[in-house]
């Protein structure tokens, strides 16, 4: 039994990190119209901490933000690395700053564990 836990233990410690804390993406994120980039955040499930859109970078509606895998799910174990994904569609042409944060939704006004912000500037759909 000690020799199988002992086996384990090593392969667990093997295995990838699933995404890093920050993400390489291309400065700034260059889209058209109706175009998806979409990027991997790590997360920790178990810890309280979520990703969350800083400000309403699609109140001019050039770009919509949408986070996925942001709430805690019963297949994750404490303490392990949970993939969330960050889409960023195109909307209208304009230039906009995406900021999302890596925070406890009930603490208010302590800084964030972690942030991205992403330029993004969005061009006509082809023709």
């Amino acid at each position: 039994m000690k020799t199988l836990r002992t086996f384990l233990l090593g392969a667990l410690a093997a295995l990838p990190v699933l995404a890093a804390d920050s993400v390489d993406v291309p400065a700034p994120v260059a889209l058209q119209v109706g175009q998806k980039c979409t990027m991997m955040l790590n997360s920790n499930a178990g810890t309280g901490y979520t990703w969350q859109v800083a400000e309403p970078a699609a109140s001019n509606k050039v770009v919509k933000v949408e986070l996925f895998g942001t709430s805690p799910d019963d297949s994750f174990c404490c303490g392990f690395p949970v993939p969330v994904t960050l889409t960023i569609t195109g909307q209208k042409p304009g230039k906009v700053l995406v900021r999302v944060v890596y925070v406890r939704p009930w603490e208010k006004g302590k800084a964030p564990a972690r942030e991205q912000s992403f330029s993004v500037t969005v061009s006509p759909a082809a023709k």
